[in-house]
């Protein structure tokens, strides 16, 4: 008998610190706000089973209005302290979503969307078959945020 206790002390703490970290994944930054939004972010580990297990900036845009808006920037992005697409005018980096009022968005791991940018794989890099080195997002901005009501 004195042997129950410990197993079911040890399920309940797992379940507590799971059920914790579950509902307060990571901290998120403010990177812009105004009367309408405000855009958050933080740097989530994703771990795949089929690709190579990555970091992510994840993206939360909260909308603070009634009203159904739609939100356009460009992702500009510095990988090892490079800007890969400050002179591009290619429309890759161009980003738009529609949020409705008083409503939020944010990435995940797992599906593409405007609201996660690549940072870093983070598998060991002897895992990673013809992979030399493991660049880094150094650094990102969102430049000419846009903020249109929805009609």
């Amino acid at each position: 008998m004195k042997r129950l206790p410990y197993p079911i002390t040890l399920a309940f703490i797992t379940l507590i610190s799971t059920t914790l970290s579950a509902s307060n994944p990571a901290d998120w930054e403010t990177y812009f706000e105004n009367d309408s939004i405000k855009i958050e972010y933080t740097y989530m580990n994703c771990i795949y089973t089929e690709q190579f297990d990555s970091e992510f900036v994840i993206l939360k845009i909260s909308n603070y209005t009634n009203d159904n808006i739609t939100i356009e920037w460009k992702e500009e992005l510095w990988y090892e302290n490079n800007c890969i697409n400050c002179e591009s005018n290619s429309t890759e980096h161009n980003k738009q979503i529609t949020i409705s009022g008083n409503a939020f968005s944010k990435g995940d791991c797992i599906k593409q969307s405007h609201l996660r940018i690549f940072s870093k794989f983070t598998e060991e890099l002897s895992k990673m078959n013809g992979v030399e080195e493991i660049i880094s997002l150094t650094n990102f901005q969102l430049i000419n945020i846009n903020i249109k009501k929805d009609e």
